[in-house]
């Protein structure tokens, strides 16, 4: 076909998107993004300028800044992903929404819900695109088990367990990990994991049980959780630097069960399990997985002049946030200057 034959709605406008700093994050998105046939990584800004130069040379960008400003000023920039640590994300959202720029920024969005509140409060004032970029309802195979759980073939959810840990001692404490200025700890690196799947699937709880183990910087270096839902439901969660657990999700329901793992962003797997039946496993390609379904979700809410997303959408970034800031409190883990 021709392209004078082409109409205009047929023709995806090319985003070129910039990378707020360039971390092991934003290496392994900007990978999976250069998949995406309406991406180009088209600039990347650090406070390090040799990072960002290292970072440009190894994706191709056409630009690189050793500063923020510069980059969210780039009148060619369209969209940028924000991948500093999550005690800078506030600060970082609101210097790119401040001059009308697009984000889609990592997990978690912020420290608290005040300063959500606000990142979220700016984009509306500046009337543009803002969401989180969570990873979990972007992937079909949560997508597939929410799907079975509506359709109402297992019942009714009674349990959730949920884990995500690991242990890389000897730590770095003056890394994220392990720094409580930057947000460090398990509960907003990985246990907002588990925390999200139990809101997923079934909603706030009623009440929240917590209790952390503390690294001796102050982080929680382990979090146990429990939820209490009406009628005798509960969820478990678990997440910790010191406890080489893996992750999963397991979703007992009143006929069966469901049980989501994932091995990387891209390997992930569905098992369905009723009593008297085969166990039922879904795989799905890596072209259909991954962070790069993030990026694919902002691009089609920026080519529809859309402000939030119906995958993520600003609601449930609060109801998880404000979950988080409950855990927090009942289990006395305090940020520095932020509480």
């Amino acid at each position: 076909m021709k392209l004078s034959h082409i109409t205009k709605s047929m023709v995806k406008k090319i985003y070129n998107w910039g990378i707020l700093a360039p971390g092991n994050i934003a290496r392994k998105f900007v990978a999976e993004l250069q998949q995406l046939e309406n991406a180009c990584v088209y600039a990347v800004g650090s406070r390090n300028a040799v990072r960002a130069k290292e970072f440009a040379d190894a994706f191709g960008t056409k630009r690189h800044y050793d500063n923020y400003l510069d980059l969210v000023s780039d009148p060619d920039v369209d969209i940028i992903y924000i991948a500093s640590p999550h005690g800078l994300h506030a600060e970082h959202a609101l210097l790119c929404l401040n001059h009308q720029k697009p984000v889609l920024c990592e997990k978690a969005l912020s420290l608290n819900q005040k300063e959500v509140e606000r990142m979220m409060a700016c984009a509306r004032e500046n009337n543009v695109f803002f969401t989180e970029a969570f990873f979990t309802p972007h992937q079909p195979s949560y997508q597939e088990a929410k799907r079975i759980i509506d359709s109402g073939v297992l019942g009714k959810v009674k349990y959730i367990q949920g884990w995500f840990g690991f242990n890389k001692a000897p730590y770095d404490n003056s890394l994220r990990l392990m720094n409580p200025k930057l947000g460090g700890g398990a509960l907003l690196d990985i246990g907002l994991y588990p925390v999200f799947d139990a809101l997923y699937f079934l909603g706030e709880p009623d009440q929240v049980v917590a209790k952390a183990d503390f690294a001796e910087t102050g982080v929680d270096q382990s979090i146990s959780i429990r939820f209490d839902y009406p009628k005798g439901v509960t969820a478990s969660i678990f997440a910790s630097f010191v406890a080489a657990s893996g992750l999963g999700t397991d979703i007992f329901c009143e006929f069966g069960a469901l049980r989501l793992r994932r091995s990387s962003a891209v390997d992930q797997s569905l098992d369905v399990e009723r009593p008297g039946s085969e166990v039922k496993h879904y795989k799905w390609d890596a072209d259909v997985c991954g962070l790069k379904q993030e990026a694919a979700e902002a691009m089609k809410c920026l080519d529809g002049n859309r402000l939030d997303s119906d995958i993520m959408p600003h609601s449930m970034s609060l109801k998880l946030i404000r979950t988080l800031d409950i855990i927090r409190h009942k289990a006395e883990i305090i940020y520095p200057e932020r509480d």
